[in-house]
């Protein structure tokens, strides 16, 4: 039996996300057959995979020790990362200092391994690797601890993500974002114009929606669901084109690609909810990258230590403004 108190580094998660990290060695069906037979306990009671863990709380698992892996220092073997070329392509940082970091995630890059991602492969790992190879992440002396991922970008949404260096700032950045202290910019392109040129959407949301297959997220069309918000400014329209900035209230899965959708405004190249036909046209006349149109463009947050308010900007790439040339 594995007991691990649940800390700060931790907080947030969802456990069957958790348990693929520290359970490597056993496969995606026998982690839920852990969960369904009540193998897998949170303060001794059975829990559902998708339950997010709280610090403070004792996860319990029934396997043998060899199988769970220690993850309260980071895998030394991880710096050789920097010297290769997919660390070079993918490991930008905007900004640093004793407490956190910034990076500019490229489209493409996933933020953790996971279904489909293993390890060295994702961005927690380069921001692992580069930490152990300057040694610069930790205030005050000791190892290095694990870089604790704030939030997350979908694989194929790019620009500012932070990350904490040390697990005695996650508590903190946690409580302020909960508080609403942290402001999210994006800018999109878009196929067609929202029906204003400056608006908000609010909307309910939940899993599935009722949209079309395919969907992970959506509308809730009877009215219920998690209420989810996101203002807008048209910043150029063209060609049938837009490109807007997009500010997030809230921060549902998927939710702009949601919302520019329900506005008939589709994110350009958002295979999941977009315009297939609109996107086929558009790049078979078009030379510019095949990609998701949406980047995280702006982060402002107070600084975990100081308090002092800390804006970081990844620039927009250039095939943003191309496309409505």
């Amino acid at each position: 039996m594995i007991k691990l108190p649940i800390g700060p580094s931790e907080d947030g998660s969802r456990l069957d996300r958790l348990l693929r990290k520290r359970l490597p060695l056993l496969g995606l069906s026998s982690i839920y057959g852990l969960i369904r037979k009540g193998s897998v306990r949170v303060d001794g009671k059975k829990i559902k995979q998708d339950h997010r863990l709280q610090e403070g709380e004792t996860l319990y698992v029934d396997v043998d020790e060899s199988e769970f892996e220690d993850q309260s220092r980071p895998n030394a073997a991880l710096a050789r990362l920097t010297k290769t070329d997919f660390f070079k392509r993918n490991f930008v940082v905007l900004h640093e200092d004793q407490h956190i970091l910034v990076c500019n995630k490229p489209a493409g890059l996933v933020v953790h391994s996971g279904s489909g991602h293993q390890r060295n492969d994702n961005l927690v790992d380069l921001a692992t690797a580069y930490i152990l190879s300057t040694n610069k992440n930790h205030a005050g002396s000791g190892e290095p601890e694990p870089p604790v991922l704030m939030h997350r970008l979908d694989r194929d949404t790019s620009g500012v993500i932070l990350i904490a260096k040390n697990t005695g700032v996650v508590r903190l950045l946690h409580d302020d974002m909960r508080a609403g202290k942290f402001a999210k910019r994006y800018v999109a392109v878009c196929h067609n114009r929202p029906p204003e040129f400056e608006g908000t959407v609010t909307l309910g949301m939940k899993r599935g929606g009722g949209g079309r297959a395919g969907m992970k997220m959506g509308v809730a069309r009877d009215g219920g669901g998690a209420e989810s918000s996101t203002s807008y400014k048209i910043l150029e329209y063209q060609n049938n084109m837009s490109r807007l900035e997009i500010l997030l209230h809230t921060g549902k899965t998927h939710q702009i690609r949601v919302h520019m959708a329900h506005l008939k405004s589709p994110v350009l190249g958002d295979e999941r909810y977009g315009d297939a036909n609109a996107d086929k046209a558009f790049f078979a006349a078009s030379p510019l990258p095949r990609r998701l149109y949406l980047h995280a463009h702006k982060l402002s947050f107070p600084h975990p230590k100081t308090r002092k308010q800390v804006t970081i900007t990844a620039p927009v790439p250039k095939e943003f403004v191309l496309a409505l040339a």
